[in-house]
């Protein structure tokens, strides 16, 4: 009898504790506009030259998993130039982002991976970032986004860039 009373006793707990679930409530999606610095040099002949800025734009995706962890995928259109004039580039990523979340503003840090696609060329790429959200009204959210990139290549040599945006994001 006393094994029952307690099992009926853990079953009450059980089905009365609140359930962790993540909520579509808070979901975005965004676009961005913004510019990308590649501070490689690259080696032509007996010159070295700074391959330069260009601009970028991209489409982001915000889906909470707590309200202070978001999973983000994105895909991000730039120009980079490698010595031999601009072209353009994509990457397709997955970020983690750590989110403070204090009153309107958000402000959070994170990583990310992904494939790079470069001048017929695919190549893996790992990121920092640094994001900041400001509220405008119930569910827009205007944005910037800062982002350090290691483009490691199959070719000499590997990139670093940064890519500055700033965007709008709908919050479902």
């Amino acid at each position: 009898m006393r094994k029952i009373a307690m099992l009926a006793a853990l079953t009450v707990m059980f089905l009365a504790a609140p359930r962790a679930q993540a909520t579509p409530y808070g979901v975005g999606l965004g676009v961005a506009g913004g510019l990308t610095y590649v501070p490689t040099e690259i080696a032509k002949g007996n010159l070295t030259e700074a391959s330069g800025t260009g601009y970028s734009w991209g489409f982001f995706v915000d889906i909470p998993l707590l309200d202070t962890f978001y999973i983000s995928p994105a895909a991000i259109l730039y120009e980079v130039d490698l010595g031999q004039g601009k072209h353009p580039a994509t990457d397709i990523d997955l970020a983690f982002k750590f989110i403070v979340p204090i009153g309107g503003l958000k402000l959070g840090i994170g990583g990310l991976g992904g494939l790079t696609e470069e001048e017929l060329n695919y190549d893996w790429h790992l990121r920092a970032l640094g994001y900041f959200g400001l509220d405008l009204v119930a569910n827009l959210e205007a944005f910037a986004l800062l982002q350090y990139k290691k483009i490691f290549r199959d070719v000499a040599p590997n990139l670093d860039d940064v890519h500055g945006f700033l965007g709008l994001m709908f919050r479902f």
